[in-house]
């Protein structure tokens, strides 16, 4: 009996601490903010070197910065990026 208690405790302190690395580690899934840009009038410059791929998944901000949406609003459309923008 004891020993079924103590196995019990174990597995529960295990999933406990799985979900709380899980959360840790995961990020944030949503923006803590949104800063817009408006471009109006101006010539179209040559497009960029293609920039490496990085890895897909969850994205995390170093300290100071913060996950941010970026809309950027140009003659052509409007676009969305998810970045890290410092401070506010």
């Amino acid at each position: 009996m004891k020993v079924k208690l103590l196995l019990a405790g174990a597995l529960a302190l295990a999933a406990g601490s799985g979900f709380l690395a899980s959360v840790a580690f995961s990020g944030p899934t949503q923006a803590a903010r949104t800063v817009t840009i408006n471009l109006r009038d101006g010539a179209t410059g040559p497009a960029g070197p293609r920039g490496p791929t990085g890895p897909s998944g969850a994205q995390s901000c170093p300290a100071p910065f913060e996950s941010t949406e970026l809309v950027v609003n140009h003659p052509g459309g409007q676009v969305t990026l998810l970045t890290c923008v410092k401070g506010g």
